[in-house]
């Protein structure tokens, strides 16, 4: 079985283009091209979403090069006027085209992607990460021209504002709001749809880093970590015991297991374990948190961590300081 095939590490280094990492010989497996002026924005498998030097965006099978171009970025179907104005800024004009709502930069783009290897179907996501300032989102399908925008407000209720993590799996977007509720949007139509109402997934501590992560069964959970020394994570589910858990600061529960799956934190989801692919049962499979979002500050912590023995299997021979990114990459997920 080749690397291909199993569980690997993309690393990106600093001075461009991406390579195949084998965590199992701790070696670099291969170069996969220098992709010069590309910044690659998510994965789904071995295709990687991607946005060039001239700001467009575009689906790429690292491996084989095969490439599926991706509407411009303006093209959004919208109430108020989006547009690009020179080589990287975009404005977005309220209603009456008279006030900018929102001035962005190319360099701020950050996306997720889902493909359906078999169909050749995908899903894009993608939205301007701005601190504290999250307004939109927008998606396409496959056969769209355009995009359609995911407000991320909400008039008469700010637990639902904003934008922390996203989580895309198949056509449902998990959102998590800036005060922690999560959203779960269907994206198969035309349009958008609230799956359900946003609910909060809120533990008692405060001074952590986190993400959330949706099963093979579709259960959201929460994962926690130590933001300063990396010692430790936790994994909680939501408390369906809960009367009131909007009015409620802790809505969940720590498990000790997931049900014997692994969970690969750079797509946000589980897959089954699977030792001839490298996945170890209940075992988390780290490089940071916030995706997709790039929160400044928190560097990269490559670490697999078994919940059952507590234990971490770090790769001390990476050379993080060299690498703008990486991410875990398993092929058909």
């Amino acid at each position: 079985m080749t690397l291909s095939e199993s569980l690997g590490l993309m690393l990106f280094p600093k001075e461009g283009g991406c390579m195949l990492f084998n965590p199992k010989e701790g070696k670099i497996e291969r170069k996969l091209g220098d992709f010069p002026g590309c910044r690659f924005l998510a994965n789904s498998g071995n295709w990687w979403l991607v946005l060039d030097s001239g700001c467009n965006l575009s689906i790429v099978d690292v491996f084989s090069k095969e490439t599926i171009h991706l509407p411009p970025l303006e093209s959004i179907r919208s109430s108020n006027c989006f547009k690009r104005v020179g080589d990287k800024r975009f404005l977005r004009l309220d209603s009456t085209n008279t006030f900018v709502e929102q001035d962005s930069d190319a360099d701020d783009v950050r996306g997720l992607l889902w493909v359906d290897e078999g169909a050749k179907d995908y899903v894009v996501v993608w939205f301007f990460d701005r601190e504290y300032d999250h307004d939109y989102t927008s998606f396409c399908k496959k056969g769209d021209t355009h995009y359609t925008d995911i407000p991320l407000f909400y008039p008469d209720n700010h637990w639902f504002k904003g934008l922390s993590e996203m989580v895309l799996t198949g056509y449902s977007l998990y959102i998590t709001t800036s005060r922690r509720f999560v959203r779960v949007l269907d994206l198969s139509g035309s349009s958008f749809k609230e799956i359900t109402r946003p609910f909060p997934m809120l533990s008692c501590h405060e001074s952590c880093d986190s993400s959330i992560a949706v099963t093979t069964s579709g259960q959201v959970l929460l994962v926690e970590s130590d933001p300063w020394n990396r010692t430790w994570f936790r994994v909680y589910k939501k408390n369906p015991d809960l009367e009131r858990p909007d009015s409620s600061c802790h809505t969940v529960l720590e498990v000790d297991s997931l049900g014997g799956e692994a969970l690969l934190l750079d797509l946000g989801v589980t897959v089954p374990a699977n030792l001839a692919l490298g996945i170890e049962p209940d075992s988390i499979y780290f490089t940071r948190h916030y995706r997709p979002s790039h929160w400044s500050g928190r560097d990269l912590d490559i670490c697999v961590y078994n919940l059952a023995s507590k234990s971490f299997n770090r790769f001390s021979d990476l050379d993080f300081k060299g690498l703008t990114d990486a991410r875990w990459f398993l092929p058909g997920n």
